[in-house]
């Protein structure tokens, strides 16, 4: 919804889904000064996986992949990031098809760091695997192949690439490739080499303009034959890039198309665009760091209507949360546990649903209220429902020392009807601040006299 259960999920904070508001806020309290104990420990870097114009630094993928086999040291990922301040550091990616890859250490030093990710992991099955590489709030996708299982393993192939001018033969790029887009696994170039010992390979190209290719695979015959490289990361600009390639002692260079991008920005107060990803620091830190990192990377159906799926890593880069979004027209929808905002927990696994949370087109003083869910607390027949108002439709906000205007101000509170009586409020009192193009900004949460808070630090809408 307005999505903060991310207060009830954090860390050594996360109990369930389906715990009572009240529960867990008495053991917020209890842990609070754990978790800022934890956090203060050591000086965490600061950085990115991109450069300042937004385009994915060089990526290097080592070693040969084969399905069902375990990685060992000369399987390895090397990044390049862009440290603005030096300290402890973890570089991640997610799991995919079984195996993953991490780093973790100290920079000591600003600028350019190349960070090697050891693998982890046994793929199980052979074919392309896209992982995202995370680190601080920036992220980065980045293909592996891995290769079927034949039995055996060979030494390494020679083999030379084709070309005619200092033109690769026979290049055939696939998938299209569009400024200020990331590349997905259907941006592929296929390159033509001639083979006189078979054996392993490993092809990788420097990064032109945002994006580069890479690949590896084993030739079992020999001859003429044509391989696959795997484009990533996010074409800077449009018009023709020239990528040089080598291998051995042969070289030749292929030509991908950009085709321009859009630079209109998004029009919505909660961007639902694939990819998109938000950080936030925690209510419990007394330093602004990311501890929340929200990525809208998978898709899901409720009731025949699909969602956008927003992933949420804590500061680990391990999944606390799923939060499911739509958008009907002019109103958004988030499908949860719906007593997931409230201090009512209704018996059994809760009441599941559909909460309208946000609308577009809004003015000051508009007032909704949510559907009117119905359960039961220790058998004690209850409804629960939501009344939000649009205290601000233009607000101006400050977060973490940035500015963010056409602000929506969405000020909201749980209800509850006992029995068949008139509904009150619980005491809780949210507010929830969208800005158009970006998304949710500044959360807060009043109970009694206190009230928590998290604020955005970095965020990409695609």
């Amino acid at each position: 919804m307005t999505i903060f259960p991310f207060i009830f999920n954090n860390s050594v904070l996360f109990m369930t889904r389906y715990l009572s508001f009240v529960s867990v806020f008495l053991l917020l309290i209890l842990t609070s000064c754990q978790k800022e104990e934890s956090f203060e420990q050591g000086k965490v870097s600061r950085g990115a996986l991109q450069s300042s114009a937004g385009d994915c630094l060089s990526k290097l993928v080592a070693g040969t992949y084969t399905a069902t086999k375990s990685l060992v040291d000369s399987n390895y990922i090397d990044v390049t990031v862009d440290v603005t301040e030096g300290g402890h550091y973890n570089v991640f990616t997610d799991t995919v098809n079984g195996y993953f890859f991490k780093a973790t250490g100290t920079f000591t030093a600003v600028g350019s760091n190349t960070v090697r990710m050891k693998g982890f992991g046994t793929p199980g099955s052979a074919g392309t695997n896209d992982f995202t590489v995370f680190f601080d709030s920036s992220f980065c996708g980045v293909s592996v192949t891995v290769l079927p299982n034949a039995g055996g393993s060979g030494g390494t192939a020679v083999y030379t690439l084709q070309g005619s001018g200092g033109s690769c033969m026979n290049a055939t790029p696939a998938g299209t490739f569009t400024q200020g887009v990331v590349l997905t696994s259907a941006n592929k170039i296929s390159l033509q080499v001639n083979v006189t010992t078979p054996g392993t390979w490993s092809m990788t190209t420097s990064a032109v303009g945002g994006f580069s290719f890479s690949g590896s695979g084993t030739f079992t015959t020999t001859g003429l034959q044509t391989i696959t490289l795997n484009g990533s990361g996010t074409p800077t600009a449009s018009g023709d890039q020239t990528f040089p390639v080598t291998a051995g002692i042969s070289s030749c260079s292929f030509v991908i198309t950009v085709v321009p991008g859009t630079t209109a920005p998004n029009p919505d107060h909660l961007p639902l665009t694939p990819n998109s990803f938000w950080t936030y620091n925690d209510a419990f830190s007394t330093t602004a760091t990311d501890t929340i990192k929200r990525v809208n990377n998978a898709t899901a159906t409720h009731n025949g209507n699909t969602y956008r799926v927003f992933t949420e890593y804590n500061n680990g880069g391990t999944i606390q949360w799923e939060y499911h979004f739509r958008k009907t027209g002019n109103d958004y929808f988030e499908y949860t546990t719906v007593d997931d905002y409230s201090v009512v927990t209704f018996d059994g696994n809760g009441v599941e649903g559909d909460i309208l949370f946000l609308k577009e087109g809004l003015t000051t003083g508009t007032t909704w209220l949510s559907s009117e869910y119905t359960g039961t607390e220790n058998s004690v027949n209850k409804k629960l429902r939501y009344s939000f108002t649009c205290t601000d439709a233009n607000a101006s906000i400050t977060v973490n020392g940035k500015t963010y205007t056409d602000v929506y101000k969405i000020t909201w509170k749980s209800q509850v009807s006992t029995s068949g009586g008139a509904f009150g409020d619980e005491g809780l009192v949210w507010e929830s601040y969208y800005a158009k193009g970006v998304g949710l900004v500044d959360m807060k949460v009043t109970f009694g006299t206190t009230t928590y808070e998290y604020k955005l630090r970095h965020y990409k809408v695609f």
